[in-house]
């Protein structure tokens, strides 16, 4: 493991970015500010630590939740006080609700001008805000370095969160960054994963198949994060089994057996196949209302197995089998069950039916076109609102990743958690995103251009906050539109902007085809902004 070089004094910065590597972290993002300088200039000078400075701290813990969500490690933020420290919040927010471990470097004024108006302080309550409370409610846990020989407790307690799934913050005062530090152990190892034992489950399930019973998989972000499509085929190859996934999951279903997405922008097939099963074997779906809406009262009259990290948000789970080794329970499970039984046949995934648009494309062509050109292996991040709800639902099962965040369902999240897949991995990254969350976080397009990432963003733009639209529409008819805006020629824009990026525009299916072909196998950051129509209802089971 490369260490922090010998011939530069050693200070708690350099010794924080050393942990860093130690977590398997390789690339810091963040946005620059005096009390947080001194970690990125450790970080510049680490050789294996790249940092990115992104144009909001919101997106740059967006990028940290990419890179962790696709690698299944850790990611990494930084950001200095006041408005820094506060715009990370609702990354950090969104890393908690999906379980994603994030930790949050926040760099604060120096302990000198700590409680005598120090610029940015926010370490005094109630004379100042309470930085640490804030932390409480996003975090699994933070700590403040208020001395350089608390680091390594420090660390202790935030690696504790991150192990767990957590995101984590660590607090650290300018001064203690800059002061002179012990070398600290480095942090310890991800305690030994918890596979229970899977025989009785096993001769449960083979003895519920000889009788001629069925079972449905229904698998979920944690079996997406460790990568268990093949694994989890294999079981449903064992079983005779169908396999439903939720929208945190959605890569895990690639499968001829995979009857689809699960939830209010799922398919009524994956429904109608958890209707059909004698049991419901779940893995590593948490089973919010997100994943499960329209399914409450199936789930209360057909058993349940829940395997994995983090208890079922519903209370009609017939039985909960905690397990931090999801991989190793799953194959175990195959091994015990054995031989296969007859297959049964392949399913069919069937769509909700959506209103004709008035314009040339619809989401569904749009999206199974994107999804025809998509790149071998790439990953692919679906943002929220319509774009999600068509990306989730019209979006072809294939071999790549796909990542989207639900847990606060925040506009634009996916840009910085797209960027901060393809820089932290260096492979193809599609984001899917509408014209509301890129003109919140769209300007991450200059983070693209300035580290040449492989990224491709989509923006499907209909000149407005087309959910909004439709629940305006629908819910009040009588008044008048607030999510409606002046058409915008976004493409144009983004191409005066960066001269060097390529940029493409579509407004009907030939188009379309012939600029996927282009936008999506270009080696560096590309843009496609294609036209769609704000009055299109998305492919959500309420609105239909």
């Amino acid at each position: 493991m490369s260490t922090v070089s010998t011939d530069l004094p050693t200070t708690v910065a350099d010794l924080i970015v050393e942990q860093l590597r130690q977590l398997g972290i390789s690339t810091l993002f963040g946005v620059h500010g005096a009390n947080a300088e001194n970690i990125f200039d450790a970080a510049l000078r680490h050789p294996d630590i790249t940092p990115v400075i992104a144009k909001h701290e919101f997106a740059a813990g967006a990028m940290a939740d990419g890179a962790a969500r696709i690698s299944g490690g850790i990611g990494a933020v930084l950001t200095t006080s006041g408005g820094g420290a506060l715009n990370v919040v609702p990354a950090l927010a969104e890393a908690y609700d999906s379980r994603v471990p994030v930790l949050a470097l926040i760099g604060t004024a120096p302990r000198p001008t700590v409680g005598r108006g120090g610029f940015q302080d926010m370490l005094t309550p109630p004379d100042t805000i309470d930085l640490t409370a804030v932390l409480a409610g996003v975090t699994g846990a933070y700590a403040v370095v208020d001395d350089p020989d608390s680091l390594a407790a420090a660390f202790t307690v935030v690696v504790t969160a991150l192990h767990r799934g957590l995101p984590a913050a660590l607090v650290i005062p300018k001064d203690v960054q800059a002061a002179p530090a012990r070398p600290v152990a480095p942090p310890r190892p991800l305690p030994p994963d918890s596979s229970p034992e899977s025989n009785t489950l096993a001769a449960r399930l083979t003895e519920l198949v000889a009788d001629g019973g069925h079972v449905c998989i229904w698998a979920g972000e944690e079996a997406s994060w460790l990568r268990l499509r093949e694994p989890i085929d294999a079981l449903a190859t064992s079983l005779g089994a169908t396999v439903v996934v939720s929208p945190g999951g959605r890569d895990v279903g690639a499968t001829g057996r995979c009857a689809g997405v699960t939830g209010v922008m799922g398919h009524p097939s994956a429904h109608k196949a958890l209707s059909e099963a004698d049991l419901w074997l779940v893995l590593g779906c948490r089973m919010s209302l997100t994943d499960r809406a329209g399914l409450d009262d199936l789930a209360a009259a057909t058993p349940i197995v829940h395997v994995g990290a983090w208890r079922p948000r519903i209370s009609a789970v017939t039985e909960h089998i905690p397990c931090t080794d999801l991989s190793a329970f799953v194959e175990s499970l195959t091994g015990h069950i054995g031989a296969a039984p007859a297959a049964p046949p392949a399913a069919v995934i069937d769509y909700l039916r959506t209103p004709d648009t008035d314009l040339p494309l619809d989401m569904r062509t749009v999206i199974d076109t994107i999804g025809t050109h998509l790149p071998t292996g790439c990953a692919v991040f679906a943002d929220a609102g319509n774009t999600g709800a068509a990306s989730i639902h019209y979006l072809p099962f294939g071999d790549f990743r796909f990542g989207v965040a639900l847990g606060m369902g925040g506009m634009g999240h996916a840009i910085g958690a797209g960027l901060g897949c393809a820089l932290d991995s260096g492979k193809p990254t599609v984001v899917i995103a509408g014209d509301g969350s890129f003109f919140m976080h769209g300007m991450e397009l200059h983070t693209a251009v300035e580290y040449g990432a492989p990224l491709t963003l989509v923006v499907l733009n209909n000149n407005a906050h087309a959910m909004c639209v439709t629940r305006e529409h629908l819910y009040f008819p009588d008044a008048p539109s607030l999510n409606r805006f002046a058409p915008t020629d976004i493409a144009a824009g983004v191409a005066a902007m960066f001269p060097g990026l390529s940029v493409f525009h579509a407004a009907d299916a030939a188009e379309l085809a012939t600029a996927c072909a282009d936008a999506l196998t270009t080696a560096g950051p590309a843009c496609l902004v294609v036209d769609v129509d704000p009055d299109e209802v998305p492919p959500f089971a309420p609105f239909l």
